[in-house]
C-alpha cells in the first residue's frame, strides 16, 4: 500500500515531536512515523531504573494521545528523496521529509529501548530493570560521561547498600566538561559512596570484567555499558549513503537541509550539527525548522541555525548535581539543579508539546 503526505517526519523524539506540533499550528499536514507507539522523556530513564516508584510511568505517553497530525507506527528501512519504504512493505510518498531518528545506545538499550515498541512493554521493561537493580549488591558502570555519572549518582542515592563502581578509560569523569565541573561532580559522587576508577578499560570475560590495561578483575551483579552512542541512519545507506558521515550522522547545511538534496532535512541527534546531543538542543531545532518550513511556504526568508553554546545540567542523586552553563561556568545552585531534579523536566517537555 502506498500512502501520501505533505510532510513526513521520521522519528518522534524531542526534535521530531516538537516539529510535528509546531507545523500543525500553521495547518501544514504532517505524518510522523516511529517504531514505537509512545513518546518518552528520556532524561527520566535513568531515575526510572534507579527508583521506579519515584517516577513510575509518567515520562511516557502514546503519540496518538497528543499529536495533532497523523501518526503511523512502523520502521523506515529505505529512503529516497521522494519515498520512504517501510518494514511491512508499505511506502510513503512525500513532498518533503524530515529525518529525526536520533541516536541509540547499542550496549545500553534500556536507556533508549530498541525492543520495547509499545507503551506497556516499555513500562514493564523499566520496571523489570529497576527490580533487578534492587536485588543487586554491586554494580559496574562503564563510561563516566553525563549518562554514566547521572546513573551512578541515582543508584548510589536510591540504593546506598549497593557498591557502585564508575569506570572510564579517560583520566576523569565528564571528560568533555571543564576541570572544575569534573572536580565538583567527582566530589559529589564520592560523597554518595561511588568508587570512581579512571584509566580503566573493562571488558567482560565470562562472569567477570577485566581491565585491559592492568589486568584487574571485577565481579559485579549488574554492569551498565554507558558508551558507544550510534546515530540511527542505517535506512539511508541504500540510496542516500553519500549524505551521511563516516560516523553515521547526516550532513546538513545551516537551514537543516540535507546537503545536496531538495526535499530532505535532518534535526536532532542524527544530524551532523555542532550542537550537543541533548534535548535542550533538539527541541529548539524542531521549532527553528518549523519556522523555516512555514517561511518557505509563505515565500519569506529563512533563518540560519546557530549552534547552542555548550552546556550541561547533570543531577547527581536526587538532591544535588552540577551545571556548566555559558558566562557563569560551573555552578551547583540548588534552584537550578532542582529545576531538573524536581521531575526530570517531564512537565516542561510535555507542556512544550501541548500535553496537559
Amino acid at each position: 500500500m502506498n500512502i501520501t503526505t505533505h510532510t513526513l517526519i521520521i522519528g518522534g523524539g524531542f526534535a521530531g515531536a516538537t516539529l510535528a506540533q509546531e507545523l500543525a499550528k500553521s495547518n501544514i499536514a504532517t505524518m510522523l512515523i516511529d517504531c514505537k507507539d509512545y513518546f518518552e522523556v528520556t532524561m527520566a530513564t535513568l531515575r526510572n531504573i534507579a527508583d521506579f516508584a519515584k517516577v513510575k510511568d509518567t515520562p511516557r505517553i502514546r503519540y496518538r494521545d497528543f499529536l495533532s497530525g497523523e501518526f503511523i507506527q512502523g520502521r523506515v528501512t529505505e529512503l529516497t528523496e521522494q519515498t520512504a519504504l517501510l518494514e511491512n512493505g508499505d511506502s510513503i510518498s512525500f513532498q518533503q521529509a524530515v529525518i529525526a531518528t536520533g541516536s541509540s545506545y547499542p550496549s545500553f538499550s534500556v536507556a533508549k529501548s530498541n525492543q520495547a515498541f509499545t507503551l506497556e512493554a516499555r513500562n514493564q521493561e523499566l520496571k523489570s530493570a529497576s527490580l533487578a537493580l534492587e536485588k543487586a549488591q554491586s554494580v559496574l558502570i562503564i563510561g563516566a560521561g553525563a549518562v554514566g555519572v547521572e546513573l551512578a549518582g541515582d543508584i548510589a542515592y536510591s540504593h546506598p547498600n549497593i557498591k557502585v563502581t564508575l569506570a572510564d578509560s579517560g583520566t576523569s569523569v565528564l571528560g568533555s566538561y571543564s576541570e572544575k565541573t569534573q572536580q565538583k561532580a567527582s566530589k559529589q559522587l564520592q560523597a554518595l559512596g561511588v568508587n570512581i576508577q579512571t584509566n580503566r578499560y573493562y571488558q567482560q570475560h565470562k562472569d567477570v570484567y577485566i581491565d585491559k590495561n592492568s589486568g584487574e578483575e571485577l565481579a559485579v551483579d549488574i554492569a551498565y555499558v554507558a558508551v558507544g552512542v550510534k546515530a540511527n541512519s542505517d535506512f539511508m545507506k541504500a540510496h542516500l549513503n553519500q549524505y551521511i558521515t563516516d560516523k553515521g550522522f547526516i550532513k546538513v547545511n545551516d537551514d537543516f537541509q540535507v546537503t545536496g538534496t531538495k526535499t530532505l532535512w535532518a534535526i536532532g541527534d542524527v544530524a551532523d550539527l555542532k550542537d550537543l546531543k541533548l534535548a535542550a538542543a533538539a527541541i529548539p531545532q524542531g521549532k527553528e525548522l518549523a519556522a523555516n518550513l512555514v517561511a518557505t511556504k509563505q515565500g519569506k526568508k529563512t533563518k540560519a541555525h546557530k549552534p547552542m553554546p555548550e552546556m550541561g545540567l547533570i543531577p547527581i542523586g536526587q538532591e544535588k548535581g552540577v551545571a556548566q552553563i555559558p558566562i557563569f561556568g560551573t555552578v551547583t545552585w540548588k534552584p537550578l539543579i532542582n529545576f531538573k531534579n524536581k521531575d526530570l523536566l517531564i512537565g516542561y517537555v510535555f507542556k512544550g508539546l501541548g500535553i496537559k
